[in-house]
């Protein structure tokens, strides 16, 4: 499925900031944003600068890349090399999309896969890996490739939750050897847990996040944060591949950045 940012572009070449474009926005139709200069294929999305007569477009993610910024999606403040005014229509632009399609998203949720890019709080830009989870993964597979990639063992407590919740997690989901020691009948196995538990409770689609916290005496944060969406037939295909890092039998980190 396309997914809402998919049509945005950056258009190489328009100023002291570069400009956005929605490259599938219908020219015939143009409105109050494109009103200054024509340009090439695709509709500004702002009024304040000309477009580009030979433009050049790379997509979002791969310019925002090149420059070495850590976004997802059009979250937070414009870059500083990004028309702010751009920034702010995309971003309401991809808003009331993802509103407009999301009868159809909820019936989905429970039946999918994700990719969930993983990272430490602190270390965003430095190093992060992709794990590709199917519907039917456990918490518990999920917590054994995250120990993969963060060197934690059974000597770390630690605890899964939703968006930033971490130390007040919802989910209250941790390790089964850790369950046991708890005596807490508040907390749920990870092996009990499945991804689609999590997706039904938390409407999780792009963008939304995970949490983990470990050590809490002391405490350290990772997060992951929905980059695709997968049906369960390209999940299996993904687990197939031969350059998959590590995985479980319904899971698998396959992408990462390492310092």
């Amino acid at each position: 499925m396309s997914e809402p940012t998919d049509r945005f572009a950056i258009e190489i070449g328009t100023g002291t900031v570069v400009h956005i474009i929605d490259m599938d926005a219908d020219q015939g139709e143009r409105n109050s944003r494109s009103s200054f200069g024509i340009g090439g294929p695709g509709e500004m999305m702002c009024s304040r600068g000309n477009r580009h007569p030979r433009p050049q477009h790379v997509p979002v993610s791969e310019f925002l890349a090149g420059l070495d910024i850590d976004k997802d999606g059009f979250e937070g403040d414009a870059p500083d090399e990004i028309c702010s005014y751009c920034w702010s229509n995309t971003r309401g632009a991809v808003g009331t999309e993802r509103d407009q399609t999301g009868d159809n998203i909820s019936e989905r949720i429970g039946t999918v896969g994700y990719r969930l890019r993983w990272k430490q709080k602190g270390r965003a830009r430095d190093e992060w890996y992709d794990i590709v989870v199917g519907p039917e993964t456990t918490m518990a597979e999920l917590d054994r490739l995250v120990c993969r990639f963060s060197t934690l063992d059974d000597f770390h407590l630690r605890m899964y939750g939703l968006e930033d919740e971490y130390l007040d997690s919802s989910l209250n989901v941790i390790p089964d050897h850790q369950y046991e020691k708890a005596g807490d009948r508040s907390y749920t196995r990870a092996s009990e847990m499945t991804i689609a538990d999590v997706a039904e409770r938390a409407t999780l689609w792009d963008d939304d996040r995970l949490s983990m916290i470990y050590d809490f005496g002391t405490p350290s944060h990772y997060y992951c944060i929905v980059k695709e969406v997968y049906e369960p037939a390209e999940v299996d295909e993904v687990l197939e591949r031969d350059d998959v890092i590590t995985s479980t039998d319904t899971a698998a980190i396959v992408r990462e950045k390492r310092p």
